[in-house]
């Protein structure tokens, strides 16, 4: 597959659906009262997944504590990206962030944050 292939591009959007989609139902699963049931049809209408996998991603949910960490991550990323950007102003470049941000190792976001906007960084999301 090329760069820019619809099918590549269309599986990576369905790939980005199905973490929403998990970030949703973790939320609603474990502080909102859904049912396994109601999360097998989120999979269903939103991810377009079929019933066999939308039951596994459904049970999942229900005891895989990183099943929704994948999008959190992503959420946080782009908000201290920003917020980077507004402390850094002019000397703003999208590899300077990244070399700032992987500078720092795998540890935890908010940690990350407060190093590189300081102790007042704010909330992560």
């Amino acid at each position: 597959l090329k760069n820019g292939d619809p099918h590549l591009r269309i599986s990576q959007i369905l790939d980005a659906l199905l973490r929403d989609v998990r970030f949703l139902s973790a939320i609603g699963l474990h502080t909102h009262g859904m049912s396994v049931a109601e999360s097998m049809d989120l999979f269903r209408k939103r991810a377009y997944l079929d019933e066999a996998n939308a039951r596994q991603q459904a049970v999942r949910g229900t005891f895989d504590p990183g099943y929704l960490n994948y999008t959190l991550g992503k959420l946080m990323i782009r908000k201290l990206r920003e917020d980077w950007k507004a402390k850094v102003k002019a000397r703003y470049s999208l590899r300077a962030f990244h070399d700032e941000l992987l500078s720092y190792g795998c540890g935890p976001i908010p940690v990350i944050r407060k190093a590189m906007l300081g102790e007042h960084a704010g909330p992560a999301l």
